[in-house]
């Protein structure tokens, strides 16, 4: 599988992405809002490497409590994969678990993602291509 970002969680995603163009990086996506998870989602890239951060936007957002535990920082890595249901139950066969259910992400061009976790490895996300 292909990396296809790290999943960064931001308080303050003006601020956050202010930090990161300081380290060289360079929005590739502007700002956009995912009405399913009630978070304000930026792409960034610098060279071969993305980070999407991630601002909760409301207590409602599932993000909501992760960023209250652990505040701003690295929280999951997206894997690129041919077939989503394939690859989920590939995964889950290896013991990882659905915590979100398949669903579109619109802030990726509506292709389906899953977030799975496994207790070694914590929590990872699955976007089809």
């Amino acid at each position: 599988m292909k990396i296809h970002h790290v999943g960064y969680l931001a308080k303050n995603l003006e601020k956050s992405v202010k930090r990161f163009i300081e380290l060289g990086y360079e929005v590739e996506r502007p700002c956009k809002y995912d009405p399913i998870r009630k978070i304000n989602i930026e792409f960034l890239v610098n060279g071969d490497y993305r980070v999407e951060l991630i601002q909760p936007m409301s207590e409602e957002s599932p993000m909501y409590p992760l960023l209250k535990r652990f505040k701003n920082t690295p929280y999951h890595f997206c894997y690129e994969v041919a077939d989503l249901d394939l690859a989920t139950k590939e995964l889950s066969e290896k013991g990882y678990t659905v915590i979100q259910e398949p669903e579109i992400a619109p802030c990726i061009d509506d292709r389906r993602v899953v977030f799975m976790n496994n207790i070694s490895m914590g929590i990872i996300e699955l976007v089809e291509n």
